[in-house]
Parts: structure tokens; C-alpha cells; sequence
């Protein structure tokens, strides 16, 4: 069973790179007051004044490693999977994981640019977590972003990027 972690992060990564842009391009010409505001994105970390700042910042790398442990597994995960998604088949039904991942993208309002795709991100863990009974399912998936951005920080931090 454990080998459907496979495929299931390939989907994470074929969503985060292929459909989350298309998502956010949609949802930002519908509410243009919801994009991204300038110097958010990931792009501002690779650039030169900040880059430079960054190598040899090896509390700024543990930060981002007890911040991910916290929010990604402890809170987040724990939450939306362990807790609620159980607690919501009483309301829900058989579709208490869809309104578990509606309810996982409207909680990043602090990100309002990324809720739709938030939300497809939500349906894939909360089924997955459902499908397999196994909240270890989507701590995993969503450990994998954790994991990938880990190594972009590293990165930089190490003077590589």
C-alpha cells in the first residue's frame, strides 16, 4: 500500500506545477484584488540582494524546518485529517472530504491568491487520508512541498542557487 505514495506525490507535483498556475491565473482575473502582492513569491528569495543575505543563514534554515515540523505535521495535518475529517462524516456523509479540502483552502485566506488550488491540494490529502485510513497518507504528501522547498532553501543557504 505504501508504494500508492508514488503516484499520489507525482499528482502533488503535476498539480503544484502544472494546475496551480492555471488556477491562480483564473482566480486572479476574476478577484484582481486577490494576487499575489510584488516581493511575495518564492522568486524573491532567489533574488541577487536577498540571495546574497541568505548564504551561511543557518537559523533561517532551521526556522523553515521547525516552522514545516509545526505547521505541516503538528497543526495542519493533525487538525484537517486526524481531527476534523472524522468529526465531518456525521455532517457530510461520503463527501466529508470534499468539505474538508474546502474547508483546508479557505483556512490559507492569508494566501487568498492560492485557495483554489489550496482546496484541490485539501480534496487530494483528505481523500487519500479516508481512502487509505491512514493519516500517515497525507502527512507524508503534504511533507513532500516541505521537502522540496527544504531543498531550495538549502540551497540557498548553502550559496548553491
Amino acid at each position: 500500500m505504501w508504494w500508492l505514495l508514488i503516484p499520489l506525490m507525482l499528482l502533488v507535483v503535476a498539480l503544484e506545477l502544472g494546475l496551480r498556475p492555471v488556477l491562480i491565473d483564473i482566480w486572479t482575473t476574476l478577484f484582481p484584488f486577490l494576487a499575489e502582492p510584488q516581493g511575495r513569491s518564492l522568486d524573491a528569495l532567489f533574488a541577487p540582494e536577498v540571495r546574497d543575505r541568505l548564504i551561511g543563514a543557518w537559523g533561517f534554515f532551521a526556522l523553515f524546518v521547525i516552522s514545516s515540523l509545526f505547521n505541516n505535521f503538528l497543526s495542519e495535518e493533525f487538525l484537517f485529517r486526524g481531527v476534523l475529517l472524522p468529526k465531518m462524516k456525521g455532517v457530510f456523509g461520503q463527501w466529508d472530504w470534499v468539505a474538508n479540502g474546502v474547508v483546508f483552502g479557505v483556512y490559507h485566506l492569508h494566501m487568498p491568491w492560492g485557495i483554489p488550488g489550496n482546496i484541490i491540494f485539501g480534496w487530494l490529502m483528505a481523500f487519500a487520508g479516508k481512502r487509505y485510513r491512514c493519516n500517515w497518507f497525507p502527512i507524508i504528501l503534504h511533507n513532500g512541498q516541505a521537502f522540496y522547498f527544504g531543498f531550495l532553501i538549502l540551497g540557498v543557504v548553502l550559496g548553491l542557487a
